[in-house]
């Protein structure tokens, strides 16, 4: 079954929900365009399909070939073919072990009273302003300067890591042609961001330290897990997943709140609510819109045979909205009863990194909430990136409410 629905069209990137509801509905599994890729969108189905890396793998990478401006393909991607997204077991598994004690709760609690820190250093800055950009003064800010000190770099260049971030993950896709100065831009990002990170692994070659690309590069050099490659390709995705996933989110959440003013009010009354928030956001404004997977056999889902071979999208943003799994799946309850959002994903490939990004993204909210007074939006729609796989704002003009904060 084919379906006209094209997921690169503007109104569906700006508001991707109607047209998931009619998928769910209507085709559940079905092609779409681009390229007659099979969506599922049904929370079941989405949740076999992650289930399942024996019938369903991630090595995928042929989809960025696809979407991606053809002038780009001039120079490598930078994250490497087997790098922690685009792996199956047993090479999954052993990469994530060389990171996953990082982001354990033991470990992430003891970097909690930093990241506290870093809010607070921006929020205090904010409060100098009469406007601002949630975006670009808190939500950007805090989750890059976290995962580059959990890194061991140079926090101070987040502005570049950001700039590189965004050059390899919020690319436009199909029918949104580049002219060459914005080609020539992102390939010299890649540029910037390979040479950087490959002088950063070979200094820790030299002198190993107690920081995220050590651990990644003993997993090359002491266990032999890893080429130079792949160790490049996964502190680069340690750095764009560790920041794009939490930036969206504290945007995508406050956006949320300014649009359900009740919410708002009652988070500030009860900040212990502030969690199951984190959690509604997920569900309902979640940062990632799809994964992809290709088909390793012909294999029926819901009674629609997928031939082997065919790349599959899951789509997360629609199975978290599923009436099946969340009664009025539509309406944003901060007191919801979750019942198993896959926002972060599921199965073997669920994000090393959720404990990470719902710390930060509660310390947030914590402290805007409890530090910022009333502010509103600025005029105008929302700018949300055009991103094929995620869900965020470019910007988040916001102005305070001063007088309201008085009286």
């Amino acid at each position: 079954m084919r379906h006209a629905l094209n997921l690169l069209a503007p109104e569906v990137i700006e508001n991707p929900h109607p047209y998931y509801a009619e998928l769910r509905e209507r085709a559940p599994v079905c092609q779409v365009e681009p390229n007659g890729f099979w969506a599922v969108s049904r929370y079941d189905d989405v949740v076999y399909v992650l289930k399942h890396p024996e019938l369903f793998s991630s090595r995928t990478s042929e989809v960025r070939r696809i979407l991606l401006d053809e002038r780009l393909l001039r120079e490598p991607l930078l994250v490497g073919e087997t790098s922690l997204l685009r792996s199956d077991p047993p090479d999954h598994t052993q990469m994530r072990k060389l990171i996953s004690g990082a982001f354990t709760p033991r470990a992430i609690a003891q970097i909690e009273a930093r990241v506290r820190d870093i809010a607070t250093e921006h929020l205090d800055r904010i409060l100098a302003q009469d406007t601002f950009d949630m975006m670009e003064d808190l939500a950007v800010p805090l989750p890059v300067t976290v995962i580059a000190e959990m890194l061991g770099v140079d926090p101070s260049l987040r502005a570049d890591f950001k700039r590189w971030s965004d050059d390899t993950i919020n690319l436009p896709a199909g029918s949104q042609p580049l002219s060459e100065e914005e080609v020539e831009r992102i390939l010299r990002s890649r540029r910037e961001m390979r040479a950087y990170f490959h002088e950063m692994i070979a200094d820790r070659k030299r002198r190993p330290r107690e920081d995220l690309i050590s651990d990644i590069v003993r997993g090359e050099v002491e266990y032999g897990v890893l080429t130079e490659d792949d160790v490049l390709g996964m502190v680069v995705l340690l750095l764009v997943a560790g920041n794009e996933t939490t930036t969206n989110l504290i945007g995508n959440g406050t956006l949320t709140l300014l649009e359900h003013p009740d919410a708002l009010r009652r988070l500030r009354e009860e900040p212990a609510l502030i969690p199951g928030f984190i959690e509604e956001v997920l569900r309902y404004e979640g940062p990632v819109r799809l994964l992809t997977r290709r088909a390793t056999q012909d294999v029926t889902l819901s009674g629609v045979a997928i031939p082997e071979g065919a790349t599959v999208m899951p789509l997360v943003a629609a199975a978290n909205r599923d009436p099946a799994q969340f009664p009025d799946p539509d309406r944003f309850d901060i007191t919801r009863e979750q019942r198993g959002h896959v926002a972060f994903g599921f199965g073997i490939h669920f994000c090393v990194g959720a404990p990470l990004s719902r710390v930060e993204g509660r310390i947030a909210f914590e402290e805007l909430l409890r530090r910022l007074p009333p502010f509103s939006r600025e005029p105008g729609p929302p700018s949300w990136n055009r991103s094929f796989g995620l869900r965020g704002l470019r910007s988040l003009p916001l102005r305070f409410d001063r007088t309201a904060a008085a009286a």
